[in-house]
C-alpha cells in the first residue's frame, strides 16, 4: 500500500505545466543591498577597537565573514546578487562608509583585503555576483565640488564631507585610475555609485566588461552607466504600495534600476507604517510586482523584517534575522516559479489593464505566452480577457496560486482576492484533470480504507485481551 501510495504522489507531481527555460543575463538582476556595518558581525577580532556603548551612530561591527555566513540566506530570497556598502578605509565612527581616509586599501574592521577575496570567491560559488558601492568623496588629492544635489538624509550624513568635482579633468582621470586598479585587483563583477552632480557623463571613467548602476535620488540624469535607479521612479514605487488602492507605475526608461528605497531614502515599510498597513503584505506585493518587471530591481537588506524607519540612523538597523517567515517563504516561492519560467523575460511586455491597483501585464515569448495579474487593493477583482489576448483554445494556468481560468462565453475571467497576485501560463485547454481528480481521490479511497483496517485490528486485540 505504501508504494501505491507514492506511485500516486509522483503522478501528482508531474503533472504540472511544463516550460522551457531560458538563460539569466544582466538585465534579470535581483539584487539585495547590504550595509556591511549593520549586517551581521561574523569576526569579533577585527572589531576589537569598537566601543558602541548603544549608540546608533556609532559601527556596530559587521564584516564580511558575517555576509559570507548568510550567502545562502540571500540567495534563497531569490537574489543573484549583493550590492555592499563601500568596502575602502574610513573614519573609525563612519559605520555607513562614505567618510573615505584611502582608496587604496581595504577597511581592516570589514576583514581586510583577505576576507574581501574570501567573500567574492564564496559568493561566486554560491552564483552571487558582487557589485561594491563606490563613494564619490574628495579625499586628498581631489577638488571638492559645492555644485551638489542632495535629499535631506544624504544632506545630513554630508555635512561636513566633500564630494569629488566630476567636471574637473583632473579628478575624472585621478578617480578613473583608481577604479582600474581596484576592478584589476579584486574579481568584483560591478561597481555602483550614489550621485550627486547633474547632468554628469561617466563614459570614459568608468571601467568596461562589467555592470555600472548609478542611483539618483535628486539628480535628474548621468550618462554611462548600464542601469539607474531614479529617485522619481522610486518615489512612486514607493507610494504606489504603501497601501491599497494606488495607480500602479506603468512604464519605466529602458535602463531603469528599480527600487522602492535605497541606502539614502526613508525605508518602505515606513510609508506603510503611516497607512496602518500590515507590512509583511505589503513587501510581499511590492517584491510580486518588483520581480516580475523586465528590469533590474534591488531590495534593501531588512526589507524582509519590515525594517522601519524615516532617516539616519534609524533607516540603517542592525539585522536581528528574525524574520518574517511569511515574507521570506514567499520570496523564495515567488523568486524559484519566476526562475523556472524565466523565459517571459525574453518575450515582450505589456500592460493590458491598469486601474487603480489592479494591474494586468500579458508577456509574448517564442514558446509560452503568460499573464500577471496583481490585484493590490482593498476587495476582489474580476478581469476579463476577450480573444485580443487570449487565443481560443487556451486555459490559463497558475503558477503562483495555483489558479486555473477556462474560457466562457468568449471570455476569460481573472478573479483575484484582495492584496494577491498570480502568474498565469497560457496553454492549450486541457478541460478537466481527470488523471488527477481520479488520483486524489483513489488516495482518500486507500487511506480510508488503511484506516478502517487498523480500526478493526486494534479492535479485535481489544476482545482478545
Amino acid at each position: 500500500m505504501k508504494r501505491l501510495l507514492c506511485s500516486l504522489i509522483v503522478i501528482l507531481l508531474f503533472s504540472q505545466v511544463h516550460v522551457a527555460e531560458a538563460k539569466t543575463n544582466n538585465q534579470d538582476l535581483r539584487t539585495y543591498r547590504i550595509v556591511i556595518d549593520r549586517f551581521l558581525n561574523g569576526n569579533e577580532k577585527n572589531n576589537k577597537h569598537i566601543h558602541n556603548n548603544k549608540n546608533d551612530q556609532l559601527p556596530y561591527g559587521g564584516d564580511f565573514q558575517g555576509i559570507i555566513s548568510k550567502l545562502d540566506y540571500i540567495k534563497e530570497m531569490g537574489f543573484n546578487s549583493i550590492n555592499i556598502s563601500p568596502v575602502f578605509e574610513k573614519e573609525q565612527n563612519d559605520y555607513l562608509g562614505y567618510k573615505i581616509k584611502n582608496y587604496e586599501k581595504i577597511d581592516s574592521v570589514y576583514g581586510g583585503e583577505e576576507n574581501f577575496n574570501k567573500m567574492i570567491k564564496m559568493a561566486h560559488q554560491k552564483g552571487l555576483k558582487v557589485i561594491v558601492d563606490m563613494p564619490v568623496t574628495a579625499t586628498d588629492g581631489f577638488t571638492a565640488t559645492k555644485d551638489v544635489k542632495m535629499n535631506d538624509i544624504a544632506k545630513q550624513y554630508y555635512k561636513d564631507i566633500d564630494v569629488i568635482d566630476f567636471n574637473q579633468v583632473a579628478n575624472q582621470q585621478k578617480y578613473q585610475k583608481m577604479l582600474a586598479n581596484f576592478v584589476s585587483k579584486y574579481k568584483v563583477d560591478g561597481i555602483s555609485m550614489y550621485l550627486y552632480q547633474d547632468h554628469m557623463d561617466f563614459t570614459d571613467i568608468l571601467p568596461k566588461d562589467m555592470i555600472k548602476m548609478a542611483i539618483l535620488n535628486e539628480v535628474s540624469s548621468v550618462k554611462g552607466f548600464d542601469y539607474v535607479e531614479k529617485g522619481q521612479s522610486t518615489k512612486d514605487i514607493a507610494q504606489s504600495f504603501k497601501t491599497t488602492d494606488q495607480k500602479m507605475p506603468a512604464t519605466f526608461e529602458a535602463d531603469e534600476m528599480l527600487a522602492a528605497d535605497n541606502f539614502f531614502t526613508p525605508r518602505f515599510t515606513k510609508f506603510a507604517a503611516d497607512e496602518n498597513m500590515f507590512p509583511g503584505t505589503r513587501i510581499k506585493l511590492l517584491m510580486a510586482y518588483l520581480y516580475i518587471q523586465k528590469h533590474p530591481v534591488a531590495m534593501t537588506y531588512g526589507t524582509e523584517i519590515a525594517m522601519n524607519g524615516k532617516d539616519m540612523p534609524g533607516i540603517h538597523q542592525l539585522l536581528d534575522f528574525r524574520t518574517e517567515k511569511e515574507v521570506t517563504d514567499y520570496l523564495k516561492t515567488t523568486s524559484e516559479v519566476l526562475h523556472k519560467y524565466r523565459a517571459l523575460y525574453t518575450g515582450e511586455a505589456k500592460i493590458i489593464y491598469n486601474k487603480e491597483g489592479n494591474q494586468v501585464i500579458r508577456f509574448d515569448t517564442n514558446d509560452v505566452d503568460y499573464i500577471f495579474n496583481i490585484n493590490n487593493t482593498s476587495k476582489s477583482t474580476a478581469v476579463n480577457l476577450d480573444k485580443t489576448y487570449v487565443e481560443k483554445g487556451k486555459m490559463l494556468s497558475g503558477l503562483l496560486i495555483g489558479d486555473r481560468v477556462y474560457e466562457k462565453d468568449g471570455q476569460y475571467k481573472l478573479i483575484t482576492n484582495r492584496e494577491e497576485a498570480e502568474l498565469y501560463a497560457v496553454i492549450n485547454e486541457r478541460g478537466l484533470n481527470y488523471g488527477y481528480i481520479i488520483a486524489a481521490a483513489t488516495i482518500i479511497i486507500l487511506f480510508t480504507i488503511f484506516i478502517v483496517l487498523v480500526a478493526k485490528k486494534s479492535k479485535r486485540k481489544q476482545q482478545i485481551s
